[in-house]
């Protein structure tokens, strides 16, 4: 009984305490943000605590919201969440009347902003305004890397990692995409098949990008079944002695568990993972593992070939070039350290795991938004064939036809997606260990020692202060059903990227044509492309789904030219419509009236729009989630059923 009541005691003594402790840090935090002068919001946990923020979420928030009816976006029941900026994106900063404010919990503030100038003023003082490394420790399991780093680390880093990103790899990316995409087509639609409904696009285009950046960062050519029943076959013909899964078939497990793999991997020792008694942790180490073996080799091969008198290898690839510079530093630069091989692994996993996903969902996304506007893509389609002029994609060249597509209506398709659909967020970065100061909304702003700053993509990337708008023509059924309806913001249309006085593109006729300035010189792409940008170039700030700044993303440019070449390949080939087999049969459609073909294409586009405003998720990446997969049907050209609709 003494026992008993002791421990009570205890307990309740403990509980006294933290909440005394929490009121007093939160009174704090409050006084210290009112002398910042910015608007705030008190929430009664800190986000960046992931266990609290877990534990809170899926108990008392969720009892909360059952009992209470919805709450203002800028409520702390929305804000208090690390997905707000993904559901309500700028309508928090439009309902509190300002594009900077912060939320204030016992745990510490956390600065959000939607202002270009801010966000500006950050990225460009990465010394005064560096990355939280501490968020990003579960992707440095394999070993410190670019992301990972901060400081002279981090230069140390991007030094050595900027050279793999070359133009020769970036020629092999063009390459590889055009070749794989192809294989894609062909492995949907088959030979001799003019159309067919593909169910789950989303995981199609995601071993598609997975296959491409295995050629392009590791000259590894990953495999990857049709079918269930190509597995066991595969996993034997492909093992490799000393191996107990394949190559592909670990980096795909790595990939499609990649939270739980770096929270475990970060979080608890290793031999501790290897030896839990549960099967997704075996199975999560088995992968784990295999992986690091096989890159290890593969580090291990390329040094020798490197080394090698004799080797012709030309190591244009991102391994190669990543041990390439590795070895030439070491000899070189004496007393100056390159990278370790555990530092080389580490960045390749980041560039492959990272940028597939990205990759991936930023190509789902915009084959998705242009079946949802068929007239869009009948815009791009005629462009394409423009620029191309209907070749076959082998017949493509890189240094003659991607400057045009990057200064095409195609970029504006992407860059349009981008903008509704950022990959991340928001971009955390922290003010250093004393006061920084800032101008927010033209005033002189001290932001207090080791605040959290987020500057909010998905945000700023909609805020009509930025951006060229008008009032939706129906704002009851935008793409995105927000509350910042009045204006077109959260609606697709990538004519707002391209600029209103854009010189038309001249007739293409490789080889003959000429520019008119300069007589005796024939016009190359790249020149054309200069001296008639047609590309608008937003305010500084407000577009940074890849950052901005020194902190900018290294494989931005490899990520473009994967996707323009991949949807380049798909639009110039094939249209793309929503599907409708839900509704009516192949026959029936052949059959249906205008009115019943726009009705039942009507039903098609609701579920999508249904499913773009209620399904995003974000683990690594904003995604699709699975249960809001959208049927797409893939046709040849020329035999779309629901592109003379109105």
């Amino acid at each position: 009984m003494f026992f008993s009541q002791s421990l009570l005691l205890a307990w309740l003594a403990f509980v006294a305490f933290y909440l005394g402790w929490t009121c007093l840090t939160l009174l704090q935090n409050i006084q210290t943000a009112r002398s910042t002068g910015l608007k705030y919001v008190v929430v009664p946990w800190y986000s960046y605590n992931q266990l609290v923020s877990l534990f809170m979420r899926r108990t008392f928030l969720r009892l909360l919201n059952k009992v209470l009816l919805q709450d203002s976006v800028a409520s702390w029941r929305n804000l208090v969440t690390s997905i707000w900026p993904l559901r309500f994106r700028h309508a928090p900063f439009a309902r509190l009347g300002t594009d900077t404010f912060l939320i204030v919990s016992p745990g510490g503030i956390v600065l959000n902003t939607a202002d270009a100038d801010v966000i500006s003023q950050i990225t460009s003082r990465g010394n005064d305004f560096p990355k939280p490394i501490r968020i990003y420790r579960a992707i440095s399991i394999y070993g410190m890397n670019v992301v990972t780093s901060e400081g002279e680390e981090w230069r140390h880093q991007r030094r050595l990692t900027s050279p793999a990103f070359s133009e020769h790899n970036n020629q092999l990316v063009w390459r590889e995409t055009i070749e794989r995409t192809q294989a894609m087509l062909a492995s949907l639609l088959g030979r001799d098949t003019s159309s067919k409904t593909v169910d789950h696009i989303a995981d199609d285009v995601m071993n598609l990008s997975l296959e491409i950046i295995g050629n392009a960062a590791l000259g590894q050519k990953v495999v990857w079944p049709n079918s269930a029943e190509d597995v066991e076959e595969l996993e034997t013909q492909h093992l490799k002695p000393g191996h107990t899964m394949t190559y592909s078939a670990s980096l795909r497990y790595i990939t499609k568990n990649m939270i739980l793999m770096a929270t475990a991997m970060s979080t608890l020792p290793l031999w501790l993972v290897k030896r839990m008694p549960f099967r997704r942790m075996k199975k999560l180490y088995e992968a784990y593992d295999n992986w690091k073996r096989y890159m290890q080799d593969m580090i291990a091969e390329r040094k020798t070939d490197i080394l090698s008198e004799n080797s012709r290898s030309p190591n244009i690839d991102l391994i190669g070039q990543l041990v390439k510079g590795q070895v030439l530093h070491k000899a070189n630069r004496r007393g100056q350290p390159g990278l370790t091989d555990a530092e080389v692994l580490g960045n390749l996993f980041v560039f492959i795991v990272a940028g597939h996903e990205t990759s991936a969902s930023s190509l789902h996304m915009t084959i998705l938004l242009l079946a949802l506007h068929p007239h869009i893509q009948k815009h791009l389609q005629q462009e394409l064939f423009d620029i191309l002029q209907g070749r076959n994609p082998s017949e493509w060249n890189y240094e003659q036809d991607l400057p045009y597509l990057t200064n095409s209506f195609l970029t504006a398709v992407w860059n349009e997606e981008l903008r509704l659909v950022s990959p991340v967020l928001t971009i955390p970065k922290v003010v250093t260990n004393t006061p920084q100061e800032v101008i927010i909304e033209g005033k002189c702003t001290t932001l207090p020692p080791d605040m959290t700053i987020r500057l909010c993509v998905s945000a700023v990337q909609v805020n009509p202060k930025y951006w060229r708008h008008s009032v939706p023509s129906d704002p009851a059924s935008p793409v995105f059903a927000h509350d910042n309806l009045d204006n077109d913001m959260e609606e697709f249309n990538p004519h707002r990227w391209m600029k209103s006085d854009s010189s038309p593109l001249p007739s293409l006729n490789w080889g003959t044509y000429r520019d008119e300035s300069m007589p005796d010189t024939p016009r190359s792409s790249s020149l054309f492309t200069e001296r008639c940008p047609r590309i608008h170039v937003p305010t500084k700030g407000s577009f940074i789904a890849f950052s901005d700044g020194q902190r900018s993303c290294l494989g931005k440019r490899f990520a473009q030219i994967e996707i323009l070449a991949a949807l380049a390949v798909i639009f110039s080939l094939y249209s793309v419509e929503l599907a409708v087999d839900d509704w009516a049969s192949d026959e029936q459609v052949k059959q249906m009236t205008q009115q019943k073909r726009e009705n039942t294409w009507g039903k098609a586009a609701s579920r999508a729009r249904y499913n773009w405003q209620n399904k995003l998720t974000c683990a690594i990446t904003v995604q699709m989630a699975a249960s809001g997969h959208v049927p797409l049907r893939f046709v040849k050209r020329g035999e779309e059923r629901f592109f003379d609709l109105n």
